[in-house]
């Protein structure tokens, strides 16, 4: 079996470049610091935030992630085109781009996050 190469850690601040460094462990125990500028890491958090939904949805986990604020929801629309948009405290209105079919999901899953809240707390 080929020794395997490892991300260790990844420093939360940015270097002077604006990159954020990550240490690597080689297989054979040395170790390294990479920079990864932000469109890749941005490239990265996308890619495992879908692994990372895929992988919680199937072992029935709950995964730790980031929460906005809902302050208000309003739909924007142009001609026959609508879309949900969502205002936060945190980073202020944002537009919800979707296919009827997700929007259809999304509607179902606000009704089975209504239902679940509006359990006695015993049951929850």
């Amino acid at each position: 079996m080929p020794l395997v190469n490892r991300v260790i850690g990844v420093d939360p601040q940015p270097n002077e470049d604006g990159d954020n460094v990550i240490e690597v462990m080689l297989g054979d125990g040395n170790r390294f610091d990479a920079a990864i500028d932000l469109g890749t890491a941005q490239t990265l958090v996308e890619i495992l935030q879908q692994r990372l939904v895929l992988w919680a949805h199937k072992s029935a986990r709950n995964l730790r992630f980031p929460h906005y604020e809902i302050i208000d929801a309003n739909v924007v629309h142009a001609g026959l085109e609508a879309q949900l948009t969502l205002t936060t405290s945190q980073i202020g209105a944002v537009g919800l781009r979707m296919s009827n079919d997700v929007l259809k999901k999304v509607q179902q899953e606000i009704g089975r996050v209504l239902t679940y809240r509006s359990r006695p707390r015993t049951q929850q």
